[in-house]
């Protein structure tokens, strides 16, 4: 499980979460599958954007890596509860080590040329500007503010020279081209190969990265692309004649997926148990990371793993953008909802349900702030979490234990409500190996609601008095409809499903449907699982989006 790394300049925001939470989800579902995960991010501590941060604040490059490196770690794995089996940074010294290792490999394998060729320099800051140091009107689609390597609006990679009307990102003026010479990935030789292997796994990859690929590959065709750049904060190029530059951020960033598989594998003392997921056939590789990433997992990290013999990308989970109530999420632009703002005051489960129900999976997605408290009041507390509160409730109040279906077997109406409960399974089961998070997590919410409707027409708090084994069959069946519910859901919202647990006294999450499992548990009543998202809140939050639109 290969999840983006985030850029560290800045605090992550919750376009960013939309785009990786997928990745925990379906590493959460494998893991209950019993499959043997490895899932694997960092943060990429060395994009330009983290050199434009560091000379605003007058810092080096490594203090704002850092800072913003730990403050993810705190966000993602601490406060959402993303399940990385290690999350690391590319400014490590394994990481260095494994992409020196990688490009010199590459390079040793003629897949890589020298150049002399036009670069922009600015004279105003005399310097050499990175790719994402400049900005113009895309050559493609027209719209402005496109960057040197790629297009936010259309996804298209397109050379900096080719962007209309460029100019400096730190000053604003015009940069000249100079000459200057760089070792280029000769990716045209991977044309034919990427193209056929495109054929036979396209089918796990979402739309819109076979859009995107397709577009470039069949209708642009493939063209040289540098991996060597003019800059000091980097990880040194390691072929000679070339020492004094740096490896191109986008080209060792994509490498860490490769050295955390090897860092994770020295750190559990089995230092060649990477092979097992890089070199074995049988290993399905997910990628999972937002649109604007598509070409870098779908054209130049396949060719990459070509040129090194390496396991291909098997399923492409590539999500649409998320808009702030109509706005694009931009950390650049300053519009966001900043996670750990988001984190202070709206617990993780409501923001990972939210981002997945309303998730930018197909087309771009507004996150809105009356409709996040609706969903999650309505669909998450209501149907979902009010199914267990209501049947584990009534279980206490009426039975020393959780009534079994051995005891209490069950009605009609039950047997096809227990029925629909296996079925889910399946159904849930294929929607997220194939990245559909939202029609899983809808499967999920109608077997509440179908729970919901069995409690109400059984009506066990008021038979319990006059007909006890009514009310037994009644919360049997229910009981065993919330053991369902808690493993379908638990790869969605972790942290719930961990205090349930503790209630009902069972760890056990394997992905099946158990009907007999909780029968005949002796349960602590619930207390609260998940909190109401108050009115005032949101009407907070709005009112600051309000006054900040003013300003």
């Amino acid at each position: 499980m290969a999840a983006a790394w985030p850029y560290v300049n800045g605090s992550l925001h919750l376009g960013h979460v939309a785009g990786l939470l997928p990745a925990d989800i379906i590493a959460r579902y494998h893991r209950q599958h019993g499959d043997d995960v490895l899932f694997v991010s960092g943060s990429d501590c060395h994009g330009t954007p983290i050199l434009n941060t560091a000379e605003k604040e007058g810092v080096s490059p490594q203090v704002i890596a850092e800072r913003y490196h730990q403050e993810a770690v705190d966000m993602l794995i601490n406060r959402l509860g993303f399940s990385y089996s290690l999350y690391t940074k590319t400014m490590g010294d394994f990481h260095k080590s494994v992409a020196q290792t990688l490009f010199q490999e590459i390079y040793d394998n003629d897949c890589m040329v020298a150049k002399e060729e036009d670069q922009f320099f600015c004279a105003y800051c005399n310097r050499f500007l990175p790719d994402r140091f400049i900005e113009g009107t895309c050559p493609n689609c027209g719209a402005t503010g496109a960057r040197g390597d790629q297009c936010d609006s259309c996804s298209k990679l397109h050379d900096a020279k080719d962007l209309l009307q460029p100019t400096c990102k730190i000053c604003n003026n015009t940069p000249v081209l100079r000459r200057s010479k760089h070792l280029y990935f000769r990716l045209p030789l991977f044309q034919d190969r990427l193209d056929a292997w495109m054929l036979t796994v396209a089918d796990g990859w979402r739309e819109n990265a076979i859009t995107t690929t397709r577009s470039a590959l069949l209708d642009q065709g493939l063209k040289d692309r540098p991996v060597t750049r003019d800059l000091s904060w980097g990880i040194p190029v390691p072929v000679e004649g070339f020492r004094e530059k740096c490896i191109y951020v986008w080209f060792e960033a994509v490498m860490g997926y490769f050295s955390c598989s090897r860092e994770y594998s020295v750190l559990q003392n089995t230092p060649e148990a990477w092979r097992d997921w890089w070199e074995n056939d049988q290993a399905i590789h997910y990628y999972v990371h937002g649109k604007d990433n598509i070409p870098f997992h779908t054209i130049i990290w396949p060719a990459m793993l070509m040129a090194l013999n390496l396991h291909l990308p098997d399923k492409i989970i590539s999500s649409e953008y998320l808009n702030f109530e109509g706005l694009k999420f931009s950390k650049s632009k300053g519009i966001a909802i900043w996670l750990p703002e988001a984190l202070a005051k709206f617990d993780p489960e409501a923001i990972r349900f939210y981002l997945t129900l309303n998730g930018p999976e197909t087309k771009d997605v507004s996150f809105r702030w009356n409709d996040f408290r609706e969903r999650v009041n309505a669909d998450l507390i209501g149907t979902l979490g009010n199914f267990w509160q209501r049947t584990f409730a009534m279980i206490t109040q009426n039975f020393d234990a959780i009534p079994s279906l051995q005891d209490y077997p069950a009605d009609n109406h039950g047997t096809t409500l227990l029925q629909k409960a296996a079925t889910t399974f399946e159904i849930v089961s294929q929607a997220i190996e194939q990245g559909n998070l939202r029609t899983a997590l809808s499967e999920v919410l109608d077997l509440a609601k179908a729970g919901n409707i069995y409690l109400n027409q059984r009506e066990p708090w008021k038979m319990a008095k006059t007909n006890r084994n009514h009310a037994g069959i009644s919360l049997a069946v229910c009981a065993a409809i919330g053991d369902a519910l808690r493993r379908l859901v638990a790869p969605f919202i972790p942290q719930p499903i961990e205090r349930l647990n503790s209630y009902l006294g069972t760890t056990d999450l394997t992905w099946r449907f158990a009907p007999y499992h909780l029968g005949g548990k002796q349960i602590i009543p619930p207390s609260v699982l998940i909190r109401k998202i108050e009115k005032e809140t949101i009407k907070e939050e709005i009112d600051k989006m309000q006054r900040a639109d003013s300003d």
